[in-house]
């Protein structure tokens, strides 16, 4: 039964604590991604919204800033869904903006060092949401290793036989 009251066909993986699955791992907070949210979402706009460059530096920083723009829509939308790339694309993001920052500080010390320490910023956050997510990833990956059923024998049985053999095993099975 589905969490809207409502049945729905389809696997489903349920277990007790008898079955030896150990119980989940305290996951990241939710405060976490919308901080690297709100941290990419500003530092970006402000960055793009005022301009003291050469014109050899605006190309490496425009060209920086397509990659960062369209990577930071990506880890602003996999943050939000709560995706497993969300904490490594971000960290990716925010290192461009680091770049972008180191660049613009040849122009404009000031400004520069502000955008390359608030990329930092989000790319240590990203690395602590990144760091918090471990613990969930291994008890899932040991969870269905756990669940996992037998492999199959390597000798070929007639499916019928195999079929057969299966139901008397789980009907004799101590428990």
């Amino acid at each position: 039964m589905a969490g809207d009251g409502q049945w729905h066909d389809g696997e489903v993986v349920a277990w007790t604590e008898r079955d030896g699955v150990a119980p989940r791992p305290k996951g990241p907070s939710r405060i976490l991604p919308f901080a690297l949210v709100a941290t990419l979402g500003a530092v970006f706009a402000g960055m793009m919204s005022t301009d003291t460059l050469c014109p050899e530096h605006r190309t490496w920083v425009l060209a920086l800033g397509m990659v960062g723009l369209v990577g930071t829509v990506a880890a602003i939308v996999t943050l939000i869904q709560g995706r497993a790339i969300a904490p490594l694309l971000t960290v990716a993001v925010a290192l461009t903006g680091v770049a972008i920052g180191f660049i613009d500080a040849i122009h404009d010390p000031t400004r520069g060092h502000t955008v390359a320490f608030a990329f930092g910023i989000a790319a240590l956050l990203a690395v602590a949401l990144t760091v918090s997510s471990v613990p969930i990833a291994l008890w899932d990956r040991r969870v269905r290793r756990q669940l996992a059923p037998a492999p199959a024998p390597a000798t070929a049985v007639p499916a019928a036989t195999a079929a057969r053999d299966e139901r008397e095993a789980v009907l004799t099975k101590p428990e």
